[in-house]
């Protein structure tokens, strides 16, 4: 096989990688809406489910790929650019990002729910709406389009930085964005 051959097949890949990453981002983001407005353990496991079953294994399988694919090209291609460079530290970001953001919030929300019986409790709502899991998926959708971005553009390392950083910036903003549940509007941090 041709090396423009596996070049071509690694950027297929990798793109496919980017839309496995936000597939598993839009689930998440439906599966968190869908638990935050769940007031009975019976809805919050269904949307704990479909959320958490897809996302635990696409999201992980979506940026290894994006990885693997990318360091491929970056060896037999690009070489280390700058954007390169801040968009592999952005991944590594990100998922850090979801690990200690999201994923261990969910991890306590998960057996807690599943202990829970009929109306889930105050404490538990609170909990399930945790201004932080709105928050570490907002900053995480800003950041995989700012990578997107620098896929495209290709700027500076400079320039890819700043993107990056007005990125996260734009995330944290955007998650203190008022939630609407419903005929009632709530801050996300009030629950």
């Amino acid at each position: 096989m041709s090396t423009s051959l596996l070049y071509q097949l690694a950027l297929f890949l990798h793109i496919i990688g980017g839309f496995g990453l936000i597939a598993a981002i839009t689930v998440e983001a439906v599966g968190l809406r869908g638990l935050r407005r769940a007031a009975h353990r019976n809805d919050a496991m269904v949307w704990l489910s479909i959320s958490r079953g897809i996302v635990t294994r696409l999201a992980p399988a979506s940026l290894g790929l994006i990885l693997v694919t990318g360091l491929y090209m970056v060896a037999t291609a690009w070489g280390p650019r700058g954007w390169i460079l801040v968009a592999l530290a952005s991944l590594l970001l990100l998922g850090v990002i979801g690990a200690l953001g999201t994923g261990l919030r969910m991890a306590r929300i998960g057996p807690a729910v599943s202990r829970a019986q009929g109306p889930l409790s105050d404490e538990l709502r609170r909990t399930i709406r945790d201004p932080i899991l709105l928050m570490s998926l907002r900053v995480r959708l800003a950041m995989v389009l700012a990578v997107v971005f620098l896929m495209t553009v290709k700027p500076s390392a400079g320039a890819s930085l700043v993107a990056i950083v007005l990125a996260i910036g734009l995330g944290l903003l955007a998650g203190q964005i008022p939630v609407k549940k419903g005929t009632h509007e709530y801050r996300a941090e009030a629950g």
